[in-house]
């Protein structure tokens, strides 16, 4: 048992607990992870749409075309996003090249700013990696840029909820993202085999939540993103009832003072074997974190990879720089996507 999460590698089954020793152990315990986290995430769409592509204009950027496109997430609503495809002489010679999903941090403007157009150049990792030989897809997340409703400030979900009462803005989080792997998935200058997903802040665990649902996600980067339930007294955050909500569910059990189904480092773990790299400050001023918790985290987490015999392919890399994306947090992820992406 961990001192503040949970243990991994234990499995706790009708009323037994044992612990997982092997690949088919962890693949029972994904299963009960994820039952546990089913009525959390809740259910919204049923069916998944044509994307029904357009392209919207055409910006030619320095090693880079950005175009601004529309597709369809359910049937009646359309995302915008820039795609960021690099000159042909940017990789090597393989005309479909790796791609990323960039998810975008809490700011007003949504997608402009990954893809360059905001103000920090901090945060502008579409726009770097699409330099680097990436092509990026940098879309609006819900109530952001494009997407903010009629009369309703950014990040306003009650509009998310009047429609979908029944689901949670994280579980529409991994559809939508789910979408964005799909769009580029259907792109000829993409190689399927090669997709990754990174995020800052909002961005950063809605990067941990599409890869830890979508296996078509080769390799995850999560920037100032992950906290946990356990060991944090702001926690309520993730349950508030107005403004951004993530997951209402849990809101009566945090006020309750229970533990919740599940907490976030089983969220990371059902990203494993693949390539995970989370980068954390234990100074966060962003959003509410445990420092022990998260280190812990990171230990339990490389237990998990190793038992699948990809120790190497789970990275942590904790600073005390604040609610920041610093040079040397960019340098580390860029290099570890492409040791595992441009390979």
């Amino acid at each position: 048992m961990g001192t503040y999460l949970t243990d991994l590698l234990r499995l706790e089954s009708n009323g037994r607990s044992r612990i997982v020793t092997t690949p088919a152990d962890w693949a029972e315990k994904v299963a009960d992870i994820r039952r546990r986290m089913a009525p959390v995430l809740g259910r919204g769409a049923e069916r998944v749409p044509p994307l029904a592509y357009e392209g919207h204009e055409e910006v030619r950027c320095e090693g880079y075309v950005r175009r601004l496109v529309s597709y369809a997430v359910e049937e009646d609503e359309r995302v915008r996003a820039y795609l960021l495809v690099p000159d042909a002489g940017s990789t090597p010679t393989s005309l479909a090249r790796p791609a990323m999903v960039c998810l975008h941090q809490t700011v007003p403007e949504g997608k402009r700013e990954p893809a360059g157009l905001g103000e920090s150049d901090e945060k502008a990792y579409a726009h770097h990696l699409a330099q680097r030989g990436y092509v990026c897809l940098a879309p609006d997340h819900v109530a952001a840029g494009d997407r903010i409703a009629p009369e309703l400030q950014a990040y306003d979900t009650s509009a998310f909820y009047r429609k979908h009462p029944g689901w949670s803005a994280v579980g529409k989080a991994i559809w939508d993202a789910a979408r964005a792997v799909d769009l580029l998935v259907s792109l000829p200058e993409v190689r399927a085999d090669r997709i990754g997903v990174i995020g800052h802040s909002l961005g950063g665990h809605g990067a941990i939540f599409a890869a830890a649902f979508d296996e078509r996600i080769r390799a995850c980067v999560s920037n100032c993103g992950l906290t946990t339930f356990a060991d944090n007294p702001g926690r309520l955050a993730w349950a508030r009832d107005g403004w951004y909500v993530y997951l209402p569910a849990l809101r009566q059990r945090f006020l309750a003072d229970l533990p919740a189904p599940f907490d976030l480092h089983e969220m990371v773990a059902l990203i494993a074997p693949r390539p995970f790299l989370n980068i954390s400050s234990l100074t966060d001023t962003g959003m509410s974190v445990s420092d022990r918790a998260l280190v812990e985290l990171a230990t339990q987490a490389l237990g998990v990879w190793r038992l699948l015999g990809a120790g190497e392919d789970f990275a942590a890399y904790f600073h005390d720089r604040g609610h920041s994306f610093p040079p040397e947090s960019r340098a580390l992820a860029y290099a570890w996507l492409d040791s595992h992406l441009m390979t």
